[in-house]
Protein backbone atom coordinates (compact mmCIF):
# COMPACT_ATOMS: atom_id res chain seq x y z
CA UNK A 1 0.00 0.00 0.00
CA UNK A 2 2.91 2.21 0.58
CA UNK A 3 4.94 1.13 -2.65
CA UNK A 4 1.27 2.77 -4.39
CA UNK A 5 1.22 5.77 -2.53
CA UNK A 6 4.84 6.62 -3.20
CA UNK A 7 4.15 5.95 -6.72
CA UNK A 8 1.43 8.10 -7.00
CA UNK A 9 3.64 11.18 -5.30
CA UNK A 10 6.03 10.36 -7.13
CA UNK A 11 4.43 11.73 -10.73
CA UNK A 12 6.05 15.06 -12.52
CA UNK A 13 2.53 16.88 -13.33
CA UNK A 14 5.08 18.89 -15.80
CA UNK A 15 5.99 16.28 -17.81
CA UNK A 16 2.46 15.35 -18.58
CA UNK A 17 1.16 16.40 -21.96
CA UNK A 18 -2.81 16.27 -23.38
CA UNK A 19 -3.10 14.62 -27.07
CA UNK A 20 -6.05 17.18 -27.33
CA UNK A 21 -3.99 20.10 -26.91
CA UNK A 22 -4.90 21.48 -23.28
CA UNK A 23 -1.80 21.92 -21.18
CA UNK A 24 -1.67 22.37 -17.42
CA UNK A 25 -0.09 26.13 -18.09
CA UNK A 26 -4.08 26.67 -19.69
CA UNK A 27 -5.92 24.88 -16.77
CA UNK A 28 -4.20 26.55 -14.25
CA UNK A 29 -4.78 30.07 -16.25
CA UNK A 30 -8.70 29.42 -16.53
CA UNK A 31 -8.60 28.56 -13.38
CA UNK A 32 -7.02 31.96 -12.18
CA UNK A 33 -9.89 33.52 -14.50
CA UNK A 34 -12.71 31.81 -12.99
CA UNK A 35 -11.58 32.43 -9.43
CA UNK A 36 -11.44 36.34 -9.95
CA UNK A 37 -13.45 37.52 -12.68
CA UNK A 38 -15.51 39.27 -10.30
CA UNK A 39 -12.53 41.28 -9.23
CA UNK A 40 -11.40 41.57 -13.29
CA UNK A 41 -14.60 42.82 -13.99
CA UNK A 42 -15.08 45.43 -10.88
CA UNK A 43 -11.67 47.03 -12.81
CA UNK A 44 -12.65 47.40 -16.15
CA UNK A 45 -16.16 49.39 -14.92
CA UNK A 46 -13.37 51.46 -12.78
CA UNK A 47 -11.10 52.00 -16.00
CA UNK A 48 -14.33 52.65 -17.94
CA UNK A 49 -15.60 55.38 -15.39
CA UNK A 50 -11.53 57.22 -15.29
CA UNK A 51 -12.00 57.42 -18.93
CA UNK A 52 -15.48 59.05 -19.29
CA UNK A 53 -14.78 61.06 -15.83
CA UNK A 54 -12.05 62.53 -17.76
CA UNK A 55 -13.67 62.82 -21.24
CA UNK A 56 -16.42 65.03 -19.84
CA UNK A 57 -14.09 67.23 -17.74
CA UNK A 58 -12.00 67.65 -20.78
CA UNK A 59 -15.01 68.30 -22.71
CA UNK A 60 -16.47 70.94 -20.24
CA UNK A 61 -13.05 72.94 -19.65
CA UNK A 62 -12.79 73.48 -23.76
CA UNK A 63 -16.50 74.56 -23.44
CA UNK A 64 -15.98 76.46 -20.90
CA UNK A 65 -12.54 78.32 -22.40
CA UNK A 66 -14.43 78.68 -25.98
CA UNK A 67 -16.96 80.41 -23.76
CA UNK A 68 -15.01 83.03 -22.28
CA UNK A 69 -12.37 83.22 -24.55
CA UNK A 70 -12.80 81.55 -28.46
CA UNK A 71 -15.35 83.07 -29.34
CA UNK A 72 -13.35 86.23 -29.52
CA UNK A 73 -11.01 85.03 -31.16
CA UNK A 74 -13.14 83.54 -33.88
CA UNK A 75 -15.03 87.50 -34.31
CA UNK A 76 -11.54 88.51 -34.35
CA UNK A 77 -10.30 85.30 -37.26
CA UNK A 78 -13.89 86.65 -39.19
CA UNK A 79 -12.72 90.27 -39.32
CA UNK A 80 -9.19 89.52 -40.14
CA UNK A 81 -10.60 87.36 -43.02
CA UNK A 82 -13.19 89.99 -44.00
CA UNK A 83 -10.01 92.37 -43.99
CA UNK A 84 -7.57 90.58 -46.15
CA UNK A 85 -10.23 90.18 -48.64
CA UNK A 86 -10.92 93.76 -48.80
CA UNK A 87 -7.18 93.87 -49.29
CA UNK A 88 -7.54 91.39 -51.86
CA UNK A 89 -9.57 93.00 -53.87
CA UNK A 90 -7.71 96.50 -53.96
CA UNK A 91 -4.72 94.76 -55.32
CA UNK A 92 -6.83 93.13 -58.11
CA UNK A 93 -8.20 96.22 -58.72
CA UNK A 94 -5.11 98.44 -58.59
CA UNK A 95 -3.61 95.70 -60.84
CA UNK A 96 -6.11 95.50 -63.59
CA UNK A 97 -4.81 96.51 -66.70
CA UNK A 98 -5.52 99.95 -67.97
CA UNK A 99 -7.44 100.72 -71.40
CA UNK A 100 -5.40 101.12 -74.08
CA UNK A 101 -5.60 104.87 -75.34
CA UNK A 102 -6.34 105.59 -78.95
CA UNK A 103 -6.18 108.86 -81.15
CA UNK A 104 -8.55 109.71 -83.57
CA UNK A 105 -9.08 107.98 -86.76
CA UNK A 106 -6.96 109.61 -89.57
CA UNK A 107 -8.11 109.06 -93.34
CA UNK A 108 -6.09 109.90 -96.28
CA UNK A 109 -7.59 109.56 -99.76
CA UNK A 110 -5.41 108.33 -102.26
CA UNK A 111 -6.64 107.86 -105.84
CA UNK A 112 -9.58 106.43 -104.67
CA UNK A 113 -8.77 104.10 -102.22
CA UNK A 114 -8.24 105.35 -98.64
CA UNK A 115 -5.73 104.78 -95.94
CA UNK A 116 -6.66 104.82 -92.46
CA UNK A 117 -3.68 105.27 -89.22
CA UNK A 118 -4.96 104.96 -85.28
CA UNK A 119 -2.27 105.82 -82.87
CA UNK A 120 -1.95 103.38 -80.21
CA UNK A 121 -0.55 103.38 -76.28
CA UNK A 122 -0.81 100.63 -74.07
CA UNK A 123 0.22 102.19 -70.48
CA UNK A 124 0.68 98.79 -68.88
CA UNK A 125 4.28 98.31 -67.98
CA UNK A 126 3.42 94.48 -67.43
CA UNK A 127 0.43 93.33 -69.82
CA UNK A 128 0.18 92.87 -73.70
CA UNK A 129 -2.54 92.30 -75.85
CA UNK A 130 -3.15 90.55 -79.52
CA UNK A 131 -6.39 92.25 -79.74
CA UNK A 132 -8.99 92.21 -82.88
CA UNK A 133 -10.53 95.80 -84.05
CA UNK A 134 -13.07 97.56 -86.09
CA UNK A 135 -13.48 100.96 -87.19
CA UNK A 136 -16.78 102.28 -86.67
CA UNK A 137 -18.73 105.22 -88.06
CA UNK A 138 -21.62 107.36 -85.84
CA UNK A 139 -23.86 105.14 -86.41
CA UNK A 140 -22.20 102.20 -84.77
CA UNK A 141 -21.48 100.61 -88.22
CA UNK A 142 -18.48 98.05 -88.73
CA UNK A 143 -16.43 100.06 -91.34
CA UNK A 144 -13.31 98.08 -91.60
CA UNK A 145 -11.67 95.41 -89.11
CA UNK A 146 -8.83 93.82 -88.37
CA UNK A 147 -6.25 92.40 -85.53
CA UNK A 148 -3.00 93.56 -84.53
CA UNK A 149 -1.21 93.36 -81.03
CA UNK A 150 0.46 96.32 -78.60
CA UNK A 151 3.65 95.54 -76.35
CA UNK A 152 3.82 96.50 -72.85
CA UNK A 153 4.40 100.11 -72.16
CA UNK A 154 4.40 100.76 -76.21
CA UNK A 155 2.83 102.97 -78.52
CA UNK A 156 2.21 102.12 -81.93
CA UNK A 157 0.82 102.77 -85.40
CA UNK A 158 -2.30 101.29 -86.57
CA UNK A 159 -2.00 101.33 -90.22
CA UNK A 160 -5.23 99.88 -92.55
CA UNK A 161 -4.09 100.84 -96.63
CA UNK A 162 -5.49 100.81 -100.00
CA UNK A 163 -9.30 100.11 -98.67
CA UNK A 164 -11.82 100.69 -101.45
CA UNK A 165 -14.48 102.66 -100.37
CA UNK A 166 -17.38 103.95 -102.76
CA UNK A 167 -17.29 107.58 -100.80
CA UNK A 168 -15.25 108.73 -98.06
CA UNK A 169 -16.04 107.50 -94.67
CA UNK A 170 -16.20 109.74 -91.70
CA UNK A 171 -16.44 110.81 -88.45
CA UNK A 172 -14.72 106.74 -87.36
CA UNK A 173 -13.67 105.43 -84.21
CA UNK A 174 -11.37 103.05 -83.06
CA UNK A 175 -12.84 99.70 -81.64
CA UNK A 176 -11.63 97.12 -79.43
CA UNK A 177 -13.68 94.14 -80.26
CA UNK A 178 -11.49 91.33 -78.71
CA UNK A 179 -9.00 92.62 -76.48
CA UNK A 180 -7.73 90.74 -74.02
CA UNK A 181 -4.98 90.78 -71.52
CA UNK A 182 -1.93 88.68 -70.97
CA UNK A 183 0.52 89.69 -68.14
CA UNK A 184 4.42 89.21 -68.39
CA UNK A 185 5.70 85.47 -67.36
CA UNK A 186 8.24 86.89 -64.29
CA UNK A 187 9.88 83.78 -65.32
CA UNK A 188 10.69 84.50 -68.65
CA UNK A 189 10.57 87.89 -69.00
CA UNK A 190 12.41 89.32 -65.66
CA UNK A 191 12.89 92.49 -67.27
CA UNK A 192 10.93 93.68 -69.91
CA UNK A 193 12.33 97.08 -70.89
CA UNK A 194 16.39 94.79 -71.40
CA UNK A 195 14.00 92.14 -73.26
CA UNK A 196 12.46 94.33 -75.73
CA UNK A 197 15.74 96.63 -76.12
CA UNK A 198 17.53 93.32 -77.67
CA UNK A 199 14.85 92.21 -79.84
CA UNK A 200 13.83 95.80 -81.11
CA UNK A 201 17.84 96.32 -82.22
CA UNK A 202 17.53 97.93 -85.28
CA UNK A 203 19.58 100.43 -86.61
CA UNK A 204 17.95 103.04 -89.49
CA UNK A 205 20.63 104.98 -91.58
CA UNK A 206 20.52 107.41 -94.74
CA UNK A 207 16.43 108.07 -94.23
CA UNK A 208 16.12 110.25 -97.77
CA UNK A 209 12.87 110.77 -98.93
CA UNK A 210 11.94 112.55 -102.48
CA UNK A 211 8.81 114.83 -102.73
CA UNK A 212 6.56 114.43 -106.01
CA UNK A 213 7.16 116.49 -108.74
CA UNK A 214 5.16 119.60 -108.41
CA UNK A 215 3.06 119.55 -111.67
CA UNK A 216 3.33 115.62 -112.08
CA UNK A 217 0.31 113.87 -113.98
CA UNK A 218 1.39 110.74 -111.24
CA UNK A 219 2.94 111.72 -108.72
CA UNK A 220 5.09 109.14 -106.51
CA UNK A 221 6.31 109.63 -102.92
CA UNK A 222 10.32 108.13 -103.33
CA UNK A 223 11.87 106.75 -100.21
CA UNK A 224 15.19 105.16 -99.43
CA UNK A 225 16.69 103.67 -96.34
CA UNK A 226 19.05 101.23 -94.60
CA UNK A 227 18.13 99.20 -91.80
CA UNK A 228 20.61 96.73 -89.96
CA UNK A 229 19.27 93.88 -87.45
CA UNK A 230 21.90 94.39 -84.30
CA UNK A 231 19.88 91.79 -82.47
CA UNK A 232 21.39 88.23 -81.69
CA UNK A 233 18.22 86.77 -83.45
CA UNK A 234 17.10 85.90 -87.18
CA UNK A 235 13.40 87.37 -88.18
CA UNK A 236 11.08 86.16 -90.85
CA UNK A 237 9.77 89.60 -91.66
CA UNK A 238 10.07 92.61 -90.04
CA UNK A 239 7.11 94.52 -90.77
CA UNK A 240 7.88 98.78 -90.95
CA UNK A 241 5.69 101.54 -91.00
CA UNK A 242 5.89 104.62 -92.60
CA UNK A 243 4.21 108.19 -91.38
CA UNK A 244 4.82 110.77 -93.42
CA UNK A 245 4.73 113.84 -91.64
CA UNK A 246 3.83 117.72 -92.46
CA UNK A 247 5.43 119.58 -89.37
CA UNK A 248 3.42 117.93 -86.30
CA UNK A 249 0.57 116.52 -88.23
CA UNK A 250 0.60 113.57 -90.01
CA UNK A 251 -0.43 113.46 -93.84
CA UNK A 252 0.02 110.26 -94.99
CA UNK A 253 1.41 106.26 -94.33
CA UNK A 254 2.52 103.44 -95.73
CA UNK A 255 4.54 99.42 -95.02
CA UNK A 256 6.57 97.95 -95.65
CA UNK A 257 7.86 93.68 -94.71
CA UNK A 258 11.25 92.61 -95.21
CA UNK A 259 11.61 89.13 -95.27
CA UNK A 260 14.00 86.74 -93.73
CA UNK A 261 16.65 89.64 -92.02
CA UNK A 262 18.68 87.64 -90.05
CA UNK A 263 20.95 88.86 -87.67
CA UNK A 264 24.14 91.43 -88.08
CA UNK A 265 22.07 92.03 -92.00
CA UNK A 266 21.96 95.26 -93.35
CA UNK A 267 19.19 95.73 -95.80
CA UNK A 268 18.93 98.75 -98.34
CA UNK A 269 15.05 99.75 -99.24
CA UNK A 270 14.24 102.02 -101.85
CA UNK A 271 10.49 102.75 -102.44
CA UNK A 272 7.95 105.17 -104.57
CA UNK A 273 4.23 104.63 -103.96
CA UNK A 274 0.94 107.06 -105.27
CA UNK A 275 1.23 110.45 -103.72
CA UNK A 276 -2.29 112.71 -103.22
CA UNK A 277 0.10 115.97 -103.41
CA UNK A 278 0.44 116.34 -99.33
CA UNK A 279 3.24 118.59 -98.53
CA UNK A 280 5.77 116.36 -96.29
CA UNK A 281 8.40 117.80 -94.18
CA UNK A 282 9.77 114.55 -92.73
CA UNK A 283 9.62 110.62 -92.90
CA UNK A 284 9.42 108.40 -89.28
CA UNK A 285 10.33 104.88 -90.36
CA UNK A 286 9.22 102.71 -87.37
CA UNK A 287 9.58 98.49 -87.26
CA UNK A 288 6.31 97.09 -86.21
CA UNK A 289 7.48 93.47 -84.47
CA UNK A 290 5.50 90.81 -82.03
CA UNK A 291 8.74 90.25 -80.64
CA UNK A 292 6.24 88.18 -77.61
CA UNK A 293 5.36 85.38 -80.70
CA UNK A 294 7.86 82.93 -81.25
CA UNK A 295 6.68 82.58 -84.97
CA UNK A 296 8.36 85.65 -86.39
CA UNK A 297 12.11 84.37 -84.93
CA UNK A 298 13.93 81.88 -87.74
CA UNK A 299 15.19 78.75 -86.27
CA UNK A 300 19.50 78.20 -86.15
CA UNK A 301 20.81 76.58 -88.25
CA UNK A 302 21.46 73.59 -85.84
CA UNK A 303 17.35 73.63 -85.19
CA UNK A 304 16.79 73.45 -88.79
CA UNK A 305 14.55 69.45 -88.98
CA UNK A 306 14.75 69.34 -85.31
Amino acid sequence: MKNKDRDKSDIDLKKYEDLDGLSLQKINFGLWLSLNRRKIMRLVVIFLIIVAAASLLYSSYNYIFYFLYGRQADNELVQSLAESQVDNQAYREANTPQALIASDVSVFAVRGKYDFLVSLENPNLRHFSAFQYCLENAAGEQIVCGNSFILPNSQKYLLLIGQEFDKAPGNLRFVATGLSWQRLNAHDVPDWASYASTRLNFQLEGVKYSAPESGHKNPFHSLQFSIKNNSPYNFSSVPVNIILWNGDRIVGANYYHLDNLLSAEKRNVVLSWPSAGEKVTRVEVVPDLNILDNNIYLPYRGEIGS
